[in-house]
């Protein structure tokens, strides 16, 4: 029987990570002593951020980046439309909607493509999108990721060794000029991505292959994006 949450139960989670990474957005991490700098690769970098939670504390992993010539919200429409990201994330084998929660959030199930040896891979979640508005504030904009359950798709009924996910990108648009051209503006990127294989896989691997795979998978993303909205109107 599966331990993840409903939709429902899912969606209750994404205010709490919204007000979360909102929150890290506003952080500066050179001042920060929790924030810990574990590598710098162009205008990424990618810190170990410790919490204390409950008592505990905890720690993961963060990455922030600058995209030149993109607004927050095109940034966060090629990491959350469906169509899109088949363009340029090659690791997807298909991307299904199940269900729209509400205005803001969707449930999909996503099957990858397989790594041999390995067993392929899917995951059922709940993927909320929002424009985040504040007075005298950049726009910006959050998608998060949650794993969740869906009568659908049961875990173990489809044939994958089910993957499970917490992954937010928080964008950020700075521009100083009131009507701006695309060379003036930029994206301020706040990412993490909680990712656990399924099946038996030791935490200190895990950390160790996000902390690759995380300016790799900035530097397609962003990419992709400046050439996607290149030619088209500026969409904030």
């Amino acid at each position: 029987m599966s331990s993840h949450p409903s939709p429902k139960e899912t969606q209750a989670k994404m205010q709490e990570l919204i007000n979360k990474y909102v929150e890290l957005s506003k952080q500066d991490p050179e001042n920060e002593p929790s924030w810990q700098c574990l590598s710098k690769s162009g205008a990424t970098k990618i810190y170990r951020k410790e919490e204390e939670k409950d008592g505990v504390l905890l720690d993961y992993l963060v990455a922030t980046t600058t995209v030149e010539g993109v607004t927050a919200g095109e940034m966060a429409e090629v990491f959350h439309n469906g169509k899109l990201k088949l363009e340029w994330d090659h690791t997807i084998e298909a991307d299904k909607k199940l269900e729209t929660l509400d205005d803001y959030c969707a449930v999909y199930h996503q099957i990858l493509k397989r790594v041999w040896p390995t067993a392929q891979r899917d995951v059922v979640y709940a993927s909320h999108k929002q424009k985040m508005e504040s007075p005298g504030e950049s726009p910006s904009w959050i998608v998060c990721n949650v794993s969740c359950d869906h009568p659908s798709v049961p875990e173990g009924t489809s044939g994958y060794t089910r993957a499970t996910i917490e992954v937010v990108l928080f964008c950020q648009t700075v521009c100083d000029k009131p009507d701006p051209t695309r060379k003036d503006l930029r994206c301020k990127i706040v990412y993490s991505a909680s990712v656990n294989p399924g099946g038996w896989a030791p935490s200190a691997a895990v950390r160790a292959v996000s902390q690759r795979e995380y300016p790799k998978f900035l530097k397609k993303i962003s990419t992709f994006a400046i050439d996607h909205v290149k030619k088209s109107e500026i969409m904030y």
